[in-house]
């Protein structure tokens, strides 16, 4: 009667307005769940209290009772040795919780051990008593009243019986017998299973690293055999969920996204700190167009694991808050936020390739080329990373043979077969053949190739791009918008989209639409040195050079250290000059402007990565015009070098070997002229597709025979 009483005297419904109002009231309303039996209730409400408060005063020993009244004695006896270790002002509850479990499994020694430590701590205790009582120990001396805080224990105790019959006995060893055989069977069971996840788990670890797409369906398969075997084992869990988050997002396998939420709500319902369940709710909501809030999410996980080191961290956390900021247009964090992934997974290419491909999406793809060949350092068979160093080679123009030795290895079934590429990476190739074709003047194989590009991945923004730019080849004005406009659909944040678009409109008539929609990058994305060098072509081309300089000037505030953007203020200066003609009124304006881009051009070439071909191109341009013949002749050499050192094509030398022969056509005389000829020759061969070894080689034998000729006419 006391204990109704007692029950009735608790307005649970105010202890339930008060934990709504504020979560940190999850204690006494536990408290009063598990006296009227409800212990799944009680568990709930101190899971939601600790994730905002984890410091809350007797928190931790209340999830912990209410586990034990749940029955799931695991979890109750493992939050229990952490409120022994951690909150002394608990521990005596903590103590006896321990000791009640322990003689439950007939752990007598142990039980004991923890309910005298129980009742040294706090001796007012009568159910801790009453158990040491049980248990045969001597009757101790109770201190006055019972403990402020007393939790009701899970079932009554059961005082020992020393004396019983003989047959009793015998009964209970027969029986004790029978369960030792079935324990003995069940322990080899336990260790079997045992045995086989753990080979399970080594085969998935082996086969994740390599990142392809056949690896991780082989992981997840072993994976879910090894959970078939032990359904709710931490580390099985969490890793599958990282597969299952790269088989998800790298290969369109949707139906993963599911699993993936189901996986999440375990590892919260567990309270886990594991990074994935971080990293996997961070990507959900970025999914759910929520990048803000999953970046913001994703910062304050990271800043609570460097602080109070209660979580961990690894390379999903960091990969997941940078394809959240990727979504939000933040680039370089983006790509700072992979190569810390790339620095926790060194055994796997996956997030070093993930760092180089922002650089594709910047455009920058002599940095992208060399980020692809280090993921390839860790695995040299690693599909995306293949593919997209092909895409990033062909965007440069060089090295088109290493081009053609990939995309001819993955076009062969035997060396690829076609089922070991997912769909985004089966599109990834006919993209690159696509762009192959393109750089091989073969209009009609481009367009058979982004076409089977688009049925393999329609959301690739990369292959609609590339279709609008083949529409614009073409003259299709109404499918190249078409193309254009999916391709910004599925990635407003892609800054190549914006560019390739405005080209397009340019090229076929609509100059100030260009410009107009060119405008449209900003509002997806911070205005970049790229941004503010392709809106200054476009009015350079439109010849509007004073708005041309103040874009690239623009640019130059953007990053002062950009070489691009200090050579393109070199070029608008040398373009003004260039449009005011001979006019002996306009030469000195022409010569201090002249003046001001040679002295951008000398900036560029002491800047990191800023010595290169198109600037001396320039300079010798500039040389030439003002009739400084010796040092025109001395850059262009520089530049003609350059080019064929770093594997330029052909016709891009042929250009300026015919500046080359304007140096010598206007240094005039018999050598003069017969030089002009000679490198006018070599440039039309080179434009009709010649190699220079090839050129070279003609004009060697050529000269040898002109030779032969001259000694055969003097011998005469």
């Amino acid at each position: 009667m006391a204990e109704e009483r007692n029950l009735a005297s608790i307005d649970v419904d105010k202890l339930e307005s008060d934990f709504e109002a504020d979560n940190a009231n999850f204690v006494p309303l536990a408290r009063a769940y598990l006296e009227r039996k409800l212990a799944e209730q009680a568990v709930a409400v101190c899971q939601k209290g600790l994730r905002k408060n984890p410091a809350a005063k007797d928190g931790r020993l209340a999830l912990a009772m209410a586990y034990y009244h749940a029955y799931d004695d695991r979890k109750a006896e493992k939050v229990a040795r952490e409120v022994v270790q951690t909150q002394p002002e608990s521990a005596a509850a903590a103590h006896r919780l321990l000791g009640e479990l322990f003689m439950e499994r007939n752990q007598e020694q142990e039980a004991i051990q923890e309910l005298s430590r129980s009742f040294e701590l706090d001796s007012r205790d009568p159910h801790t008593r009453e158990l040491l009582k049980a248990l045969g120990m001597p009757a101790k001396a109770s201190g006055n009243g019972v403990p402020e805080n007393f939790w009701l224990p899970r079932a009554a105790v059961i005082p020992r019986d020393l004396r019983q019959p003989m047959w009793k006995t015998l009964v209970q060893t027969l029986g004790l017998a029978i369960l030792v055989a079935a324990g003995l069977v069940y322990y080899d069971h336990h260790v079997k299973v045992k045995v086989q996840v753990r080979e399970h788990f080594k085969k998935a670890g082996t086969l994740l690293p390599r990142d392809n797409f056949a690896d991780l369906l082989g992981a997840e398969k072993e994976l879910d055999q090894a959970l078939a075997l032990k359904k709710t084992d931490e580390k099985l869990v969490v890793r599958q969920a990282f597969v299952q988050s790269l088989l998800w997002l790298d290969h369109a396998q949707a139906d993963r996204k599911e699993k993936l939420k189901a996986a999440l709500a375990w590892m919260e319902d567990e309270d886990l700190p594991n990074p994935e369940r971080f990293a996997l709710k961070g990507l959900l909501l970025t999914d759910e167009g929520k990048p803000q809030e999953a970046d913001k999410y994703l910062e304050e996980v990271i800043n609570r694991a460097i602080e109070k080191k209660d979580i961990f961290l690894n390379g999903f956390v960091f990969g997941s808050r940078a394809l959240a900021r990727l979504r939000m247009g933040r680039t370089e964090d983006a790509r700072e936020d992979f190569n810390r992934a790339a620095r926790f997974s060194g055994d796997s290419p996956h997030y070093q390739a993930m760092f180089a491909d922002v650089y594709v999406r910047e455009g920058n793809w002599f940095r992208a080329v060399k980020g692809f060949q280090d993921a390839l350092r860790t695995n040299p068979s690693h599909h995306f990373s293949n593919l997209r160093l092909a895409y990033s080679l062909l965007q440069t123009g060089k090295n088109l043979e290493a081009v053609r030795k990939i995309l001819d290895e993955y076009s062969n079934p035997e060396k690829v077969p076609e089922n070991a590429l997912s769909p985004p990476l089966q599109g990834m190739l006919y993209l690159a053949r696509g762009e192959f074709a393109l750089r091989q003047g073969d209009l009609n194989q481009a367009n058979d190739f982004v076409a089977k590009s688009i049925k393999a991945y329609d959301a690739s923004a990369e292959a609609h791009d590339l279709a609008g730019r083949l529409a614009t080849l073409n003259k299709d004005g109404a499918k190249a918008t078409s193309e254009f406009a999916k391709a910004l659909s599925l990635d407003p944040y892609l800054p190549k989209l914006y560019f390739d678009r405005s080209e397009s409109m340019f090229e076929l008539g609509q100059k100030e639409e260009a410009l107009t929609k060119l405008k449209e990058f900003t509002r997806h994305l911070k205005p970049t040195v790229a941004y503010h060098v392709r809106t200054g072509n476009l009015l350079m081309r439109m010849e509007r050079l004073d708005l041309a300089l103040a874009e690239f000037q623009q640019a130059v505030k953007v990053d002062e250290l950009s070489p691009d953007a200090r050579f393109h203020v070199g070029l608008a200066y040398q373009k003004m000059g260039e449009a005011l003609g001979t006019s002996k009124e306009k030469q000195e304006e022409k010569r201090n402007l002249y003046n001001k881009a040679r002295e951008e051009y000398e900036n560029t070439l002491i800047l990191p990565g800023g010595e290169k071909a198109e600037v001396y191109c320039q300079m010798g341009q500039i040389y030439l015009d003002s009739e400084d013949f010796d040092n025109a002749m001395d850059k262009l050499a520089k530049c003609a070098l350059m080019l064929q050192q770093a594997g330029e094509p052909g016709p891009r030398i042929a250009e300026v070997y015919f500046w080359v022969a304007k140096v010598f056509k206007k240094m005039g005389g018999t050598e003069g002229e017969k030089n002009a000829k000679m490198y006018t020759a070599k440039a039309e061969a080179l434009r009709q597709g010649k190699t220079m070894e090839q050129v070279e080689k003609e004009f060697k034998e050529a000269e040898e025979k002109e030779q032969k000729n001259r000694r055969g006419r003097r011998g005469r």
